[in-house]
């Protein structure tokens, strides 16, 4: 793969892993949920997701002919790709996790926590990645996502009694 369509593939991938995240959150919002505030959360997480879809193909957009400027960027580009394959948002593991078995609620929450803690780590990496006028925007989103960990985590706290 060229050094011109890295930025491009990992934008692809983050725009996957939103759209994903999205369709998880709307699914655990639609199952029978005991805690009306956790189906409000899943609910705005998936708006969220969608959101940050968006910008993420807008950025695909303006990124044109962009070429990353780091040395080994081939290399640090495999190394996020395969993070974002092997422990994020991908479509089969968010299928395999909706049509398995019901979930607790409690079980939903530590998944998602999961998920958002990867997306975390997969967008400190891609940062770099992306042209520096750009960055801002990822740094925006990753820290849109810890704010999803922080709302998960008090959520399952809350459920295990221990907020």
């Amino acid at each position: 793969m060229s050094e011109l369509s890295i930025g491009k593939e990992l934008l692809e991938l983050a725009i996957e892993i939103e759209k994903n995240g999205r369709f998880f959150y709307e699914v655990v919002a639609r199952l029978n949920r005991n805690d009306q505030q956790i189906v409000k959360a899943f609910s705005e997480l998936a708006t969220r997701e969608q959101q940050h879809e968006n910008t993420f193909r807008d950025m695909l957009v303006r990124l044109g002919g962009y070429r990353p400027q780091q040395q080994h960027a081939g290399e640090h580009y495999q190394y996020i790709r395969d993070l974002a394959r092997s422990s994020i948002f991908t479509g089969e593991r968010v299928q395999a996790l909706v049509t398995d078995k019901p979930m607790t609620d409690l079980e939903a929450l530590e998944i998602s926590i999961g998920f958002e803690k990867d997306s975390i780590l997969f967008y400190s990496e891609m940062r770099g990645m992306v042209p520096q006028q750009e960055q801002d925007i990822v740094d925006i989103i990753s820290n849109e996502e810890r704010k999803h960990l922080s709302e998960l985590a008090y959520m399952a706290g809350r459920l295990r009694g221990t907020m």
